[in-house]
């Protein structure tokens, strides 16, 4: 023990590692993998690394020739229930069309692609049919599988294997909401509690404390290959065997060393860790609350103080992730910090070993989602803050470091107006459009002035006629809280097609809309449901004038029987720059429009997603626009846009954008510069 002292305390050997994981980060990071080709191939065989069932699909993690990872939708009920007998471990044979994943086409959203590079996958593939090799016969396998299996509680999947899939999507969002997610994945706390749960059995066993201690590393060592890495776990194991060695063996190495020997294992680990939320969330709140919290205060200004600091100290990182704080949460971590550390993920525990136990772990767990959606309904403390440079973030990061450690009244000021600067900086934004890439759909968002309106939001229909991922959770709403958007003011859905406002009920749900617009004519079942939902939703009379910012809309239509007839075409009018927004509007529309206005336009949003069945000869005679923009899904099914329309626009010298090619398309009206999202990754 007096060796390794020797090695973790020299500062010749620190400096050496330092440079030498500086210099590997950067070598495994920033040199490009040489990875196996898979894209030709159409049959796979490998094992069963990850296995997850949703509602209506399979997504598994295969270790083949490189990893790869796949997507399969059921058929039926009794699809299901049989590829459910796939398990971990299983030599599996998968066929179906295999591509690399692509990163977002929309500036400043989750990265899918990095997220799996992460991981080593860098393959997936949309699997049409799965065979089962051979059954696994690892112990190992099996011990996984049956935790898998016999871990039905959503909330016992989370604490004890890492894995918080299948807790229902609105409790999960209100916890996200509260500031209060952290405390639904295994962390250091979670470690600590169960660590010295077993040292505790273990002495009541009359073993010695040295080896209580070695039995209890072992056993974490082991428990961690069955759940896998996250910085958290990493974190918590790492600092609880280095703490509890230096403590039992009566080391006595500076805690400042070995938080930074944690940190190095950390990135030997997996240098990734650095680009994620968990790692710099676990060091940055941990090495505060080890150096700022002092041990001599009662437990509740203990907890009062820890609350404060973790949620100050968390602020930059928050803020760079997810564009959002919730003040609030400082006084909600007083009540859950100690209810799910002492009481659930104890009754969890409780729970796995004595199954009687379930009626008293289920009104535990009421309560706590109970009282958590009950919570997400105040809105008042969520703060939303636009992207700005990373150069701002560690200013902030380091301003509040050394205001928590000198307390000088300068240094809290000089940290408010900075976070006020950068929370009102969306009022210093440019006047923008954006045609958002929701695939197969149209959703425009217009900016000026601090107001904002979108016109369309998507649908969650993809091209194939399977059910997507919800456009507004994953694109829309990230989107406007990175811009710093932090309400609507004008949501306007030309027609009631599912790909125009089939996501308006998730977006009114999950985001504040002050008005909302239909077309005229009849309404469709979606409007008849949204009028149920929000019965202070207006029609788009012809002629209705709308004001956002620097821009002023003009809504030309009137009502037709047929409702992409009667889509609501907006005429959008700014000092720099002209737009016509056809919804999918048809050739009759467009002969109407025609023959009642007189315009011509700088941008047109081509109608119908590029279908023959409008942007005629005549509209792009009279309106002569210099641009136009085509809103398509990628290999979409219904062949938009079609090549007659292309031909057109060609035919009159008009450019044309597709939002499949360069993803979101953005417009700065002042300096009439166009950029293409996609293409500038």
């Amino acid at each position: 023990m007096k060796t390794l002292k020797t090695i973790l305390q020299s500062k010749k050997i620190i400096i050496i590692v330092t440079i030498i994981t500086i210099l590997l980060t950067i070598i495994r990071i920033g040199i490009p993998k040489a990875i196996q080709d898979l894209t030709t191939s159409k049959e796979i065989s490998g094992i069963v690394c990850e296995k997850k069932i949703e509602n209506e699909k399979l997504t598994l993690t295969i270790k083949a020739e490189e990893k790869i990872r796949g997507t399969y939708y059921f058929h039926d009920k009794k699809d299901k229930k049989e590829k459910k007998k796939i398990q971990i471990g299983d030599n599996i044979k998968v066929r179906g069309e295999i591509t690399k994943p692509s990163s977002p086409t929309t500036n400043n959203l989750f990265d899918y692609k990095k997220y799996l590079e992460k991981k080593k996958i860098y393959y997936v593939i949309e699997i049409d049919n799965i065979t089962i090799q051979k059954k696994t016969t690892s112990l190992y396998h099996k011990i996984k599988n049956t935790l898998l299996e016999n871990l039905s509680n959503p909330y016992q999947q989370a604490f004890l294997l890492g894995q918080d899939d299948n807790i229902e999507e609105d409790i999960k969002t209100s916890y996200q909401k509260n500031g209060i997610s952290h405390l639904f994945a295994i962390s250091g706390m979670q470690f600590y509690l169960l660590a010295n749960m077993i040292i505790a059995i273990l002495k009541k066993l009359k073993i010695k404390e040295k080896t209580a201690y070695k039995i209890t590393i072992l056993f974490l060592f082991s428990y961690l290959s069955l759940i896998g890495l996250t910085p958290s776990i990493i974190r918590g194991i790492l600092f609880f065997i280095l703490f509890s060695i230096n403590r039992v063996w009566k080391l006595k190495i500076d805690q400042k060393i070995l938080i930074f020997w944690s940190i190095i294992i950390t990135i030997h680990i997996n240098p990734y860790f650095l680009t994620e939320a968990a790692f710099w969330y676990s060091y940055i709140i941990s090495i505060g609350l080890i150096y700022f919290l002092k041990d001599n205060t009662s437990y509740w200004k203990m907890l009062w103080i820890s609350s404060c600091l973790s949620f100050f100290l968390s602020i930059p990182i928050s803020l760079y992730y997810f564009y959002e704080i919730n003040i609030l949460s400082i006084i909600y971590n007083l009540f859950y910090i100690p209810y799910v550390n002492y009481m659930v993920f104890p009754m969890t525990i409780l729970t796995t070993i004595f199954s009687i136990l379930e009626p008293i772990y289920a009104i535990v767990i009421n309560i706590l989602e109970n009282t958590s959606q009950m919570l997400s309904q105040i809105k008042w403390g969520t703060l939303i803050f636009p992207k700005v440079n990373i150069l701002i973030y560690i200013i902030e990061l380091f301003l509040i470091v050394i205001s928590c450690k000198y307390k000088k009244k300068f240094i809290f000021i000089l940290i408010l107006c900075i976070l006020l600067g950068h929370y009102f900086s969306f009022y210093g934004k440019k006047d923008m459009i954006k045609v958002i890439d929701v695939g197969q759909g149209d959703s425009i968002l217009l900016f000026s002035k601090g107001k904002t309106a979108l016109i369309d939001t998507g649908g969650s229909i993809r091209f194939d006629g399977k059910t997507s991922e919800s456009i507004t959770k994953y694109i829309t709403i990230p989107l406007l809280k990175s811009l710093g958007i932090k309400k609507l003011d004008k949501v306007i859905l030309t027609h009631g097609d599912e790909d125009h406002m089939g996501e308006i009920f998730y977006l009114n749900s999950h985001f504040p809309i002050k008005d909302i617009y239909i077309n005229l004519g009849n309404y469709t079942e979606l409007e008849e449901k949204l009028l149920m939902v929000r019965d202070d939703t207006q029609q788009s009379i012809q002629d209705l004038t709308l004001k956002v910012g620097s821009f002023t809309l003009y809504q030309l239509n009137k009502s037709w029987n047929d409702e992409n007839e009667s889509s609501s075409i907006y005429y959008v009018y700014h000092p720099k720059l002209t737009t016509l927004l056809l919804g999918d509007a048809t050739q009759e529309t467009e002969k109407y429009i025609l023959n009642t206005y007189q315009f011509q336009t700088d941008i047109l949003k081509v109608a119908h997603h590029g279908s023959n069945t409008s942007t005629s000869k005549e509209l792009l005679e009279t309106i002569k626009p210099k641009l136009a923009i085509i809103s398509v899904g990628k290999e979409n099914t219904y062949g938009h846009p079609n090549q007659e329309v292309l031909d057109r626009l060609i035919e009159h010298n008009i450019p044309y954008l597709t939002t499949s090619n360069s993803g979101t398309i953005s417009i700065h009206p002042t300096t009439q510069q166009v950029q293409e999202e996609a293409k500038e990754r």
